[in-house]
């Protein structure tokens, strides 16, 4: 008897699967943001993150800062979906430090290609201003690109969406008489 149940169970199981992985999400398909951190003053590429989210039709960067009195901060969010991407301490006088994400992958962990991705136009190029912040007048995007132009991911966002913009985030943890050698550049890229 328990060899007739368990034949017909398998058998159950068996009729059930199917040959169809038009229900399966391919991990290219998902909706994922990289932020790739990259040194203000060397312009050296030091690790990352990869964010998964939900769907959403639209990929738009909103940001809540509180100025730093003596101790403020910085959240960029995924506005359609009232998500963090980043979040970090500002400081005046002293040194704040990044909440969101909790760590960055190490560089180690972004195999690099043979042949680098071509630099996107500078209309291309999004600059994430925030209230109560100038950035220089000329950024120099060049330097920035190349920190980042020979990644995999990279290169895999940029085939999956060639028009989206490349946003930069210049993160100042320390104000005042901030120390530059703190700071850090985020180039944060949708697949």
């Amino acid at each position: 008897m328990k060899k007739i149940l368990l034949l017909t169970i398998i058998g159950i199981f068996a009729m059930s699967c199917t040959g169809d992985d038009s229900t399966t999400v391919s991990d290219s398909a998902q909706n994922k943001v990289v932020l790739l951190q990259v040194d203000y003053l060397t312009n050296a590429f030091e690790g990352g993150k990869e964010l998964t989210f939900p769907e959403a039709d639209d990929f738009t960067i909103s940001y809540d800062y509180n100025s730093p009195g003596d101790f403020g901060d910085i959240t960029l969010k995924y506005d359609e979906l009232n998500q963090p991407l980043f979040a970090g301490g500002i400081i005046w006088m002293g040194t704040g430090e990044r909440t969101f994400p909790e760590a960055i992958d190490g560089v180690l962990s972004f195999p690099a290609i043979g042949n680098t991705v071509a630099m996107p136009d500078l209309d291309d190029f999004q600059m994430i201003n925030y209230t109560g912040y100038e950035y220089p007048e000329n950024i120099a995007y060049e330097p920035l690109w190349n920190a980042v132009d020979n990644l995999q991911i990279v290169k895999e966002y940029r085939e999956a969406n060639p028009t989206a913009k490349v946003n930069v985030f210049l993160y100042t943890p320390s104000v005042g008489f901030g120390n530059p050698a703190e700071w850090d550049y985020y180039i944060i890229l949708k697949n």
